[in-house]
């Protein structure tokens, strides 16, 4: 097997105490595979080891070449866009806050909060986003019990409730 060729600043780094420094997972493995080299392993060896393809060892070795360290980050943009900006959610928590205080209301919904995004910004989004927006902006809110969701359906004439 032939020897890959490491970067020049490659001794400069400790790899192995940056895999028990970093929280990250994914630049657990990099560091990890950067260590294996660094111990004399060969590319496929690593590859194996970390379980990532020989391709991406190599892509590794030029960011950190290239880049230094920073390049072994992940960039950001990674993931689904938010749908409402960060520069509004301040403005979007005073909204709910007006909403919970004009219309007298103890509890909001998530389609209290799909609304708000409709009429306020023009964001057509599904429950989970208004959720997620929700956790976002650190609201606590409170998943209906079963025994809730039932009550709509709860027979006066007897003390049971219906399924349907």
């Amino acid at each position: 097997m032939r020897k890959v060729r490491l970067p020049a600043n490659f001794a400069d780094y400790n790899f192995r105490e940056l895999v028990k420094q970093e929280k990250n997972a994914a630049l657990k493995i990099r560091y990890l595979a950067l260590a294996h080299l660094a111990d004399g392993k060969t590319v496929l060896e690593t590859a194996d080891l970390v379980h990532k393809s020989n391709r991406m060892v190599h892509r590794w070795l030029n960011k950190l070449e290239e880049f230094g360290l920073d390049g072994l980050k992940d960039k950001s943009g990674r993931g689904r866009r938010v749908r409402l900006p960060k520069e509004k959610e301040a403005e979007f928590l005073n909204i709910i806050l007006e909403f919970k205080r004009t219309y007298n209301k103890d509890k909001i919904t998530g389609v209290n909060i799909q609304k708000l995004l409709k009429k306020h910004y023009d964001i057509d989004c599904t429950l989970p986003t208004a959720y997620n927006t929700l956790t976002r902006l650190n609201i606590k809110f409170f998943k209906k019990t079963k025994r809730e969701k039932l009550k709509k359906f709860y027979s006066t004439k007897s003390n049971e409730y219906l399924v349907i």
